[in-house]
C-alpha cells in the first residue's frame, strides 16, 4: 500500500510540475516568516499614512508623492462622476424628446377625433327629422332601461337563418 502511495505522488509531481520536499526546512520556514512579518509592516505603515493616522515620520518629498498621488485619484472619481452625470442628463434629453413626440401625436388625435365629433354634430343639426327617424325604428339605441325592453323588441327584428355548407368530396380523391 506504501508503495502505491508513492507512484500516486510521483505521478502528481510529474503532472503539475511540483516537488514536495521531504524534509521541512527550519531555516527555509523562518526566512520565509520574518519576510512576510516586514511586508505586513511595511502595509500596515502604508495605510497609517493613507489614512492620516501617522505622518510624522514621513519626509516632505514622499508626502508631496502622496498628495499628487490623491490628486490624481480625485481627479479619476470626479471625471467618472461627470461622466455618469452626462450619460443621465442625455437619457432624460432623449426621454424628454419621446415625451414631446408622444404628446404632440395625441393632440393631434385629439384635434381629428373633435374635428370627427364636429361633423357628427352638425349632421345630426342639421337632419335631426331624420336622426329620430333612425332612432325610432330601433328603440334599443338609446339607452335601454333593462335587459327585459332588448328582449322585447326581438320580434321586430327578421331572424337569420345560417344553414352549414359542406364541400363536396364526391369529386376529389381522398
Amino acid at each position: 500500500m506504501c508503495y502505491r502511495m508513492e507512484q500516486i505522488i510521483e505521478r502528481y509531481q510529474k503532472m503539475t510540475g511540483t516537488c514536495i520536499p521531504e524534509h521541512d526546512s527550519r531555516e527555509q520556514l523562518f526566512g520565509e516568516l520574518a519576510m512576510l512579518r516586514k511586508e505586513t509592516l511595511l502595509l500596515q505603515s502604508n495605510m497609517r499614512r493613507y489614512t492620516c493616522e501617522d505622518m510624522s515620520p514621513i519626509p516632505f518629498e514622499e508626502l508631496d508623492a502622496i498628495e499628487q498621488q490623491l490628486e490624481r485619484s480625485v481627479n479619476k472619481v470626479r471625471d467618472r462622476k461627470n461622466q455618469l452625470l452626462h450619460q443621465q442628463l442625455e437619457n432624460l434629453r432623449r426621454k424628454e424628446r419621446m415625451l414631446e413626440e408622444e404628446s404632440s401625436n395625441m393632440y393631434r388625435w385629439i384635434q381629428e377625433h373633435r374635428a370627427a365629433l364636429g361633423y357628427q354634430q352638425a349632421a345630426i343639426e342639421v337632419k335631426p327629422a331624420e336622426h329620430q327617424q333612425v332612432l325610432d325604428q330601433f328603440p334599443f339605441c338609446g339607452e335601454p332601461s333593462s335587459v327585459l325592453q332588448l328582449s322585447n323588441i326581438t320580434h321586430q327584428i327578421d331572424p337569420y337563418h345560417l344553414q352549414l355548407a359542406q364541400p363536396s368530396l364526391q369529386g376529389s380523391n381522398v
